[in-house]
């Protein structure tokens, strides 16, 4: 039998997720198992495999097979999270005549034939439950599908969270990458003065060491006069009653002096501290150049984004780039996976909306 913390330590745990399908099997003494869930009936986002069938068979599964999957398609307007005995629902000799069966199953020297599943749906997170035995195996009885359905709400609030945890994840990386495009170096700071963060341009900075040093994961200005400017407008901005950002000069070895943003937030109950060190050098950044920051395309990739919001087709880019169309076809399966969008004019609508960064006045 399952534990409820075995289930529950998949959520945070990659390695206990991974092994969740083989632990479920082994609860009801099947043979294989699968568990998968993504946000949607027709996304996948995450599997877990028993390890009964190779990665290699999967994958010819998933890329020729997924479609004549009868148990899959049975569940289609069936009660979610509810596990159903897939001997009740797919006759016996249609699945004995399935494609699935005789071109996948049985060239393996298989005869995976019975089969426990369901749809686990909630909130906006759909998953898939499968376990299964061979043809000469027992069948499933009525006191293993009740074990399997009464952890059903467990695997659910499980993949919910998996859910969450990545939506989150993705939100961090989106914002690090936003931070990493503003051509400002941003800084935040314990209430203490610890550095705990920085984005790209601040990571320049420190490393010129022409205005800012790191001592002690304190910052700390280079030039004396303007280390004790930027020390006291952080003690304002530390203090209680703050309300407002500073602002001081930063000198430099060579060139126009920094202007440095000191400013605090909230986060839940900690206060923290926002340094924006602005050069007045900077300049706007290309639309190629801010999306792949963004979204992390290739050079390619984002040179075809950026004719795409040109208002060229898929053609065009096709023969400016001298490749072939399929191969132009196959980048944009790659940038819409990597923006999260379905359809062309998504994309460009949604890059269309890119504020501008335009450059610092002297």
């Amino acid at each position: 039998m399952i534990r409820t913390e075995e289930i529950y330590d998949a959520a945070t745990d990659d390695a206990a997720f991974d092994q969740l399908a083989s632990r479920l099997a082994e609860s009801v003494g099947a043979r294989s198992a699968v568990l998968h869930w993504g946000q949607g009936a027709a996304q996948v986002a995450e599997i877990s495999y028993s390890g009964y069938f190779s990665a290699e068979q999967m994958a010819i599964y998933g890329q020729e097979f997924v479609h004549d999957d009868l148990w899959g398609a049975a569940l289609d307007g069936r009660s979610a999270n509810r596990i159903w005995d897939f001997d009740a629902v797919v006759p016996v000799a249609t699945y004995e005549k399935s494609r699935i069966y005789n071109e996948w199953i049985r060239p393996m020297g298989d005869d995976t034939f019975h089969c426990l599943g369901g749809v686990i749906q909630r909130g906006d997170t759909v998953g898939h439950i499968g376990l299964h035995r061979g043809r000469t195996q027992k069948l499933f009885d009525d006191q293993e599908r009740a074990v399997v359905q009464n952890i059903v709400d467990h695997v659910g609030r499980m993949f919910d969270i998996r859910h969450r945890l990545d939506r989150a994840n993705h939100q961090g990386r989106t914002l690090q990458a936003t931070l990493d495009l503003v051509e400002h170096a941003i800084f935040t700071l314990s209430a203490s003065g610890r550095l705990v963060s920085c984005n790209a341009a601040g990571e320049a900075m420190l490393r010129r060491q022409d205005a800012l040093l790191l001592r002690q994961h304190q910052i700390v200005a280079r030039d004396p006069q303007s280390d004790s400017a930027m020390q006291a407008a952080l003690r304002v901005a530390t203090a209680r009653e703050a309300t407002q950002a500073g602002a001081v000069f930063l000198a430099r070895e060579r060139g126009l002096p920094y202007m440095l943003t000191v400013a605090a937030i909230w986060t839940g109950e900690e206060r923290q501290v926002v340094l924006i060190a602005t050069d007045p050098g900077a300049q706007d950044a290309s639309l190629a150049g801010r999306v792949r920051a963004l979204y992390g395309l290739s050079r390619a990739e984002a040179d075809i984004v950026v004719a795409l919001c040109e208002g060229k087709g898929l053609e065009d880019v096709s023969q400016e780039r001298g490749v072939a169309l399929s191969t132009v076809r196959t980048q944009m399966k790659n940038i819409f996976w990597k923006t999260d969008c379905s359809r062309q004019s998504e994309l460009v609508s949604r890059l269309a909306r890119l504020p501008r960064l335009g450059p610092i006045n002297r």
